[in-house]
């Protein structure tokens, strides 16, 4: 069905259970360190926009 095999269909419920089952999840501390990171993301462009600003009038 996929490729060929010994019978037609004869690895089918392996690939379908491997599908169907969740992918690995991450870490509590990975998620909290990446949405720190992401929290981030937003201030680079107003650090940027405004610490020249803020230089030249200090």
């Amino acid at each position: 069905m996929f490729g060929p095999g010994p019978a037609p269909g004869a690895g089918l419920p392996q690939r379908v259970n491997r599908l169907l089952t969740a992918a690995p999840r991450l870490t509590a501390g990975r998620r909290l360190r990446l949405t720190a990171a992401a929290a981030l993301v937003p201030v680079v462009p107003v650090l940027v926009a405004f610490v020249p600003a803020l230089r030249a009038l200090g």
